[in-house]
């Protein structure tokens, strides 16, 4: 997302560059590609020839690069033709230009103009290479005024954004220029210089402003004309919200706002999305600070926040303005002067004394030349080290300028040259190299960036098949890019070099993430995470080094959100979970449990250390219980009830309800608390419950007010003689309105809430749809391995009986996933009978199978009672596609198939035999018995809960007798009879009594009707 947003940004009034002469004339071109060895005409035959070689290497297709570079490497001779006098050619151009170049060279940069820069800069571009010593100290002289030109147009805008309103004259503009710089003033080096110059400032910002309201009107006027012109409207709704306040002559915003939001465009200023619970938000948000810096990085003009200051360093800062000769003479001469506005500067105030410089100022103005000489030194070796700068001081021309830094580094550095650079001093020449190579890099990186996103995946390798490939794929994007900035063509013109350029860029890139990703991964805020994972998605398809700190940091994050979304769940439901640390842990595990057995992962992170969780939830409820308690008391919210009623209940009620438990100190508050604005909002909760359940009714029917109020008018007619509140909504009790205007009122009302319903509704629903899919998938598949498991088994799930017998009691009490707020569940039990034999691996595995059967049917359930509710508006919302698959897997839920309850009858049959021995003495026979067994068979009857069975069972009484039985022949019982067959009435098949082996294993499982 970033990558294509830069590359739409790096697109600098492309029909504008691409009419200028620089783009026209082959002559420039040439200047371009051979720099100086345009000058002698064999280098420029024999560079140009092989500049066109390697490009027919790369590809044959040269009109992809432009019809002129074709026409010009068609063929050796060609471009042996093309250097024909081309040296003439190129200084005239170089002499010409060279002459404009010099008057704009001189201007200061408060004069310098929009054309002054934009054109110059361009033709430099083309032309320094080959006349280098007639250009380069101009080009740089002029590139860096434009530069800092840019850097003060952004401070200017910063603080009169920063003035919204109080700026209508010079004088509010010096009442409220401390407060603002008290807050913003260390946000750059030109805001500081801008706050130490207070009264001059005020001045320039005066006229600023008149420049900006002049340039707003023509802008907004032109777009009201043109009608539907949409990319311009979020740029003026902007400009409209900082600047209609400020400007005298009356701008057309709210046409503007009106014209905008026919094309689905609104602005939403900062700070409107208002949370009670939440810090307030600082000047340099409500100003939006960090938006207007990424402007600015689009143009090449990247800001960072510079180190903190000392009055040394500050003193060097204010001499630069001075006339005298000496460092400590111009310090004295003007702290002299600024004393007056420096009283209540927190570190130069200490210098003055009634308005003037005392001696402690003079003796800090004394030690600035020493203190210059050491610091000038320590920061020319920095900038030597990074620019390899082979003579400090000379001026390096921009082709061979190198953009190594990192970001922070130019920052750094820059700020240091802001402070050090005096009029002829020992800094000047390195410090204009570095202001141009930071220039530079800035320029580059949007183009840099452009090109990567198109060959993201291509831009890491190490043989030489990989780079040619890179090249081949980089002259394809160049067709179509080549054209959006003076960068970007740059950079085609030449891709056998820029090849390298960008992939030697990227991983530049990747060492500055992993800096910062060293320095923020372990603990990184929600602001961090956002900012530095989409860095990671950019750059980690082309970067192997940062993968593990990427990953590292991706944990962290998601824990991060994990322990958010713990805490939200134990909040929402109001029951004090979160007033202590060991009511959080107790119950924090009780989900974890149901949450783990779900294989519902997104809480796996917050559950897997519930000690330092709940600690740091504890802390994040208290700060949040403190920052809504100093809002109440702050800003009086309960005196408010009275004229602002729905206003103030509507948005103060829900966060009472919900941090009250867990912070009782809400509950009072010294009379400001959530116990007096409830009561105080009692006559709001009963209107909003008849709303609810008007919205509730007519759902699907609350797209527009007209379609509202038909559906309304035909609800109201059932509701003629009601009395329980619902009448309200269809008439009056005011005598002098009518019936209609309650119904239109009511109609609006509800339509608005289900608009604002609707913003995150669709998003919302889409998100469940793509889950409800995936999770109904994996349900399916453990249901339908749960019934293999329990067939295997011999297992049969079966319906408890609601009763109140101690029985049913225990297995309600003993229900292991019932929830404790649930209050009609019914309860299952898997069952399984054996006296003598352990339990079995199988049926563990059954028994685990089925209860995560059941809890995923639970949760899928719950989601889709809930999302087909809000499917009710899906007519309003334009959500029918999210719904329509909603739907689908719904319909088609169904939990395991369990057994009904039944009491049954079961014969159990205990057998007596008496047996009476007589021995017989035969010599013939050795030791014979005379045994007669007699079994009697006894019946009697028990009931208990089991599946339904019925068996066939044969009652009979049997003598047998036999009067000679020898041994060793052994008397039998018959106990190993089967008892025959028994078929349940509705469950599995089972053969024999082997199922039915005696003790009860019950295993519980409830879930909600």
């Amino acid at each position: 997302i970033l990558a294509r947003a830069v590359a739409r940004a790096v697109k600098r009034q492309a029909k504008a560059a691409q009419g200028a002469s620089v783009y026209e004339e082959e002559e420039y071109l040439l200047a371009l590609i051979l720099r100086e060895n345009v000058m002698k005409e064999q280098e420029c035959k024999e560079k140009l020839k092989e500049y066109c070689q390697r490009l027919r290497n790369i590809t044959q297709e040269l009109n992809i690069m432009g019809p002129k570079l074709k026409e010009i490497c068609k063929d050796d001779t060609t471009a042996e033709a093309k250097c024909t006098k081309l040296e003439t050619k190129v200084k005239e151009k170089c002499t010409t230009f060279e002459t404009k170049l010099g008057i704009a060279a001189k201007k200061d940069v408060s004069t310098l103009e929009d054309n002054d820069c934009k054109e110059n800069e361009r033709q430099c571009l083309f032309l320094e290479g080959a006349c280098p010593s007639d250009l380069t100290e101009n080009c740089n002289k002029l590139r860096n005024l434009c530069y800092q030109r840019k850097r003060d147009g952004v401070a200017e805008e910063v603080l009169l954004r920063a003035f919204r309103g109080d700026l209508k004259d010079k004088s509010g503009c010096e009442k409220k220029i401390k407060n603002v710089c008290l807050k913003i003033g260390q946000e750059s080096d030109e805001l500081t210089k801008l706050c130490l110059y207070q009264k001059e400032t005020c001045d320039t910002l005066m006229t600023k402003k008149q420049n900006k309201c002049d340039f707003l009107k023509t802008k907004i006027e032109e777009l009201l004309k043109k009608k539907g012109f949409k990319t311009k409207c979020p740029v003026l709704l902007r400009e409209c919200h900082f600047y209609e306040e400020t400007c005298t002559d009356k701008l057309k915003c709210k046409e503007l706002v009106n014209n905008c939001k026919e094309k689905n465009v609104v602005y939403t200023e900062p700070g409107s999305n208002f949370e009670p619970i939440r810090p307030g938000i600082t000047l340099a948000e409500e100003i939006e600070l960090e938006e207007l810096y990424k402007e600015a990085a689009k143009k090449g003009v990247r800001i960072g926040r510079p180190p903190t200051r000392d009055a040394t360093e500050l003193l060097f800062l204010l001499s630069q303005s001075g006339t005298k000769s000496t460092v400590a003479e111009k310090c004295k001469e003007v702290l002299d002067k600024k004393c007056k506005d420096l009283k209540e500067h927190k570190f130069l105030k200490d210098l003055c004394e009634k308005d003037k410089i005392n001696e402690d100022g003079k003796k800090k103005c004394n030690e600035l030349d020493k203190e210059l000489a050491t610091r000038a030194s320590i920061v020319s070796k920095e900038i030597e080290k990074y620019l390899d700068i082979a003579n400090g001081k000379e001026i390096i021309s921009w082709h061979v300028l190198h953009t190594f830094l990192s970001e922070r580094k130019c920052t750094k550095l820059l700020s240091d040259c802001f402070y050090f650079t005096q009029d002829k001093g020992p800094l000047n020449k390195e410090c204009d190299n570095l202001k141009a190579a930071c220039y530079k890099k800035g320029l580059e990186a949007p183009a840099n960036e452009a090109l990567q996103d198109k060959l993201r995946g291509k831009l890491q390798g190490l043989n030489e098949t990989w780079l040619k490939n890179l090249r081949k794929n980089l002259i394809k994007v160049c067709e179509k890019m080549k054209g959006e900035s003076d960068e970007l063509f740059v950079l085609c013109m030449n891709p056998i070099k820029t090849a390298l350029t960008v992939s030697t860029d990227l991983r530049l890139r990747a060492v500055a993430l992993q800096e910062h990703l060293n320095e923020k991964r372990d603990f990184p805020t929600k602001k961090d995470c956002k900012e530095l994972e989409e860095k990671c998605e950019v750059l980690g398809k082309d970067s192997k080094e940062i993968k593990w700190s990427c990953y590292t940091l991706k944990q962290h994050c998601n824990r991060l959100e994990s322990i958010e979304q713990l805490e939200e769940e134990l909040l929402k439901e109001n029951k004090g979970y979160l007033k202590d640390e060991n009511s959080c842990k107790e119950e924090a595990k009780k989900r974890c449990e149901k949450w783990f057995r779900r294989e519902n992962s997104k809480f796996f992170p917050a559950c897997s250390d519930l000690e330092l969780v709940c600690k740091k939830i504890i802390r994040n409820v208290e700060s949040k219980c403190n920052i809504l308690k100093g809002y109440m008391e702050t800003m009086k919210i309960v005196d408010k009830i009275e004229n602002k009623e729905e206003e103030v209940c509507g948005l103060w009620a829900p966060y009472c309800k919900k941090f009250t438990p867990s912070c009782t100190e809400l509950e009072e508050n010294g009379g400001k608390g959530c116990k007096k604005l409830n009561k105080k909002c009692e006559s709001f909760f009963k209107k909003k419950e008849l709303e609810n359940k008007a919205i509730d009714g007519l759902k699907g029917n609350l797209a527009t007010n007209e379609e509202c109020k038909e559906t309304l008018k035909k609800y109201c007619v059932a509701l003629t003689n009601a009395t329980n509140g619902l009448e309200t909504l269809c008439k009056s009790n005011e005598a002098n309105k009518k019936d209609e205007d309650v119904r239109k009122e009511v109609c609006e009302k509800l339509v608005k809430q289900v608009q604002e319903k609707c913003l995150k509704l669709q998003e919302e629903l889409t998100e469940i749809s793509e889950k409800l899919k995936e999770k109904g998938k994996n349900y399916e598949k453990i249901k339908k391995e749960a019934e293999e498991a329990m067939k295997e088994a011999n297992l049969v799930l079966s319906r408890l009986e609601t009763t109140n017998k101690k029985s049913a009691n225990n297995a309600v009490n003993n229900a292991s996933v019932a929830p404790k707020e649930t209050k009609d569940a019914t309860q299952f039990k898997l069952i399984r009978r054996n006296t003598n034999t352990q339990v079995t691996k199988k049926e563990l595995e059954a028994f685990d199978l089925v209860a995560r059967a059941f809890d995923l049917y639970v949760e899928l359930k719950e989601i889709c009672d809930h999302s087909l509710k809000d499917c009710g508006f899906k007519k309003e919302c334009k959500c029918e596609n999210p719904c329509g698959k909603i739907q689908e897997v719904c319909s088609k839920l169904e939990p395991l198939k369990v057994k009904p309850y039944e009491t049954t009858t079961k014969n159990i049959t205990t057998t007596t035999t008496t047996t009476t021995t007589t021995t017989v003495t035969d010599p013939k026979a050795t030791d014979c018995q005379s045994l007669q067994t007699t079994d009697t068979w006894v019946t009697k009857t028990s009931t208990h809960t089991s599946t339904s069975t019925t068996t066939s069972t044969v009652t009979s009484r049997i003598t047998l007798t036999s009067t000679r039985r020898c041994k060793p022949t052994k008397c039998t019982t018959g106990e190993e009879d089967e008892a025959g067959e028994v078929k349940p009435s509705e469950g599995l098949r089972m053969s024999g009594w082997s199922v039915m082996r005696g003790v009860l294993v019950v295993m519980m499982i409830s879930f909600m009707i």
